[in-house]
């Protein structure tokens, strides 16, 4: 069963993920994401004035991610939605319950 990306991940780097996000170094996806920075390519956000929305995304790692930790994180990202294009409440993470 191939498991898809939330699609918030076409837009949000790995690293913002792993700092900003409740939940991820409970689940044990703190160091994974922090890995995928060594492979980004084209300028980072340090070094372009113009923000690369979608460039080093996590859809863009998500091949690099177990079957497991891809669940985990699109839990994450139904539960730290922060989509400035929708109108939901941003939900607390639990990170002890993912049902």
């Amino acid at each position: 069963m191939k498991i898809e990306p939330n699609s918030w991940f076409q837009t949000i780097r790995p690293d913002e993920v792993a700092e900003c996000w409740d939940g991820v170094l409970a689940a044990g996806l703190y160091e994974p994401l922090w890995h995928c920075v060594d492979l980004y390519t084209g300028p980072t956000p340090e070094e372009s004035e113009e923000p690369c929305v979608g460039l080093n995304c996590v859809a863009d790692f998500w091949h690099r991610f177990s079957p497991d930790k891809q669940q985990l994180l699109n839990q994450l990202a139904d539960r730290n939605d922060r989509s400035p294009w929708g109108d939901r409440d941003i939900v607390a993470f639990d990170p002890f319950n993912f049902s």
